[in-house]
């Protein structure tokens, strides 16, 4: 089946304004999304206290339990976002998502906050995927890398702003009512999003395109992945980074037990360097990464070949020095920026890579594929490592076991540099 390519017209100037305000809301609703994703690492003590969890039930329940479901349902969504109203479908999923967690507040064993866990990641399968494609259409290509790094935003807030959440306004109301009042904001701001525009309508996108079937579109992904080896390295190097950042799970538990902090003043030390540093890494991979773009084809690949290769490192001196000294706190920051510095420049190369009526399907299928087996399988890697190194009596298991999950990471280096040489090629 011949591939059939449509070219959407980038946004003129008079949309400009337009375009912003879609990123900003769409930035905030993706907060939402990972504050409520990570609100159970924020609780990681009081939940495994509460409910009686071992190290490797809660990193299934954090990583395996809620990323099977999130990541095969984004596939789906993403494939039904490149037919439907997206901003619609977005509306279903993050009321979906907002009444379990909720419910995830009411759970009281392993079981009931599996299945919690299981069905919040169907409905935040949503989000990712039709909001990239709607970035992908309101901004050009020489923007795509800082519009995908603003959305990604959402990830240092909002995982910043579940640790915050933990350590302040848990130790007032607890974990369960912490739940509840995520779940209840993000029921309001559901409205919101049938008052946004679909850009295919106005850029006039053929009705056979949009409404073709799924399985064209499932050809269509598996095709473009066949003719692109660049794209290919591209989402494996996406998936050794994530496998690697999912090690991170456990920091809660490695920062009271093995670096003898006090529990609340280390949630708010995580929420506040996840926020400033992460806040600092997606906005500066973005921008650096499109300004290597427009001087070098494959710009941003190699920018995140670079930058991994100065950063990475400094993760492992991290892990092994002492909370006394200046250095700790100046590498937990860099680790922090290096967690979201990668996300502007990974999905705006992927954007690049693929037609424009398979944005949203191929975002659901990178997301898949770093998702499942990259945070999930780092989540439980780790975890059963823990245990592993500490029936083994070892004094620092999760510091082991981490370094360990972060290998990975430096294999991901010269995945980017050969996509990045592919790229040239192609444009020489």
């Amino acid at each position: 089946m011949p591939r059939q390519e449509i070219q959407v017209r980038n946004p003129s100037s008079t949309q400009t304004g337009h375009a912003r305000i879609v990123l900003i809301f769409l930035t905030l609703l993706n907060i939402l999304n990972f504050a409520d994703r990570f609100l159970m690492q924020g609780f990681a003590i009081d939940m495994i206290h509460d409910l009686h969890l071992s190290n490797l039930e809660f990193t299934l329940l954090t990583g395996f339990v809620f990323t099977t479901f999130y990541t095969v349902m984004g596939l789906c969504m993403g494939a039904l976002a490149d037919r439907v109203h997206r901003p619609r479908l977005i509306a279903i999923g993050i009321f979906s998502w907002s009444a379990l967690t909720a419910a995830t507040g009411l759970a009281t064993n392993f079981a009931q906050l599996g299945l919690a866990r299981m069905f919040t990641g169907v409905g935040e399968a949503t989000l990712t995927p039709a909001a990239l494609g709607l970035l992908g259409d309101r901004f050009n290509s020489q923007q795509r890398g800082f519009a995908a790094g603003f959305y990604y935003l959402g990830a240092p807030i909002g995982i910043g702003a579940a640790f915050i959440i933990a350590g302040t306004l848990g130790a007032a109301i607890g974990w369960r009512h912490c739940f509840f009042s995520l779940g209840a904001i993000g029921v309001i701001l559901t409205g919101l999003l049938f008052l946004l525009r679909e850009p295919r309508h106005e850029q006039g996108m053929p009705g056979d395109v949009a409404q073709r079937p799924v399985s064209a579109v499932f050809a269509e992904v598996w095709q473009a992945l066949r003719a692109s080896p660049a794209l290919c390295l591209l989402i494996l190097g996406g998936v050794l980074v994530i496998f690697a950042q999912g090690a991170f799970v456990l920091d809660q538990l490695w920062l009271v037990e093995e670096r003898h902090l006090n529990r609340q003043y280390a949630q708010r030390l995580a929420g506040a360097m996840f926020v400033a540093g992460g806040v600092l890494g997606a906005l500066l991979g973005g921008y650096l990464a499109d300004l290597l773009q427009t001087r070098r084809a494959g710009g941003r690949l190699w920018f995140l070949a670079y930058i991994y290769m100065i950063g990475v490192p400094i993760g492992y001196v991290y892990r092994l020095l002492d909370t006394t000294g200046m250095a700790f706190y100046i590498c937990m920051f860099i680790g922090s920026m290096m967690i979201t510095i990668g996300y502007g420049p990974l999905f705006a190369s992927l954007q690049d890579l693929v037609p424009a009526q398979l944005r949203s399907t191929m975002t659901g299928f990178m997301i898949l594929c770093m998702t499942l087996f990259g945070t999930s399988l780092g989540n439980v890697a780790v975890g059963w490592l823990t245990d592993v190194f500490w029936a083994a009596a070892y004094s620092t298991p999760i510091t082991r076991a981490v370094m360990l999950g972060m290998t990975p990471w430096l294999l991901a280096i010269p995945c980017f540099m050969m996509a990045a040489r592919m790229m040239e090629r192609k444009t020489t």
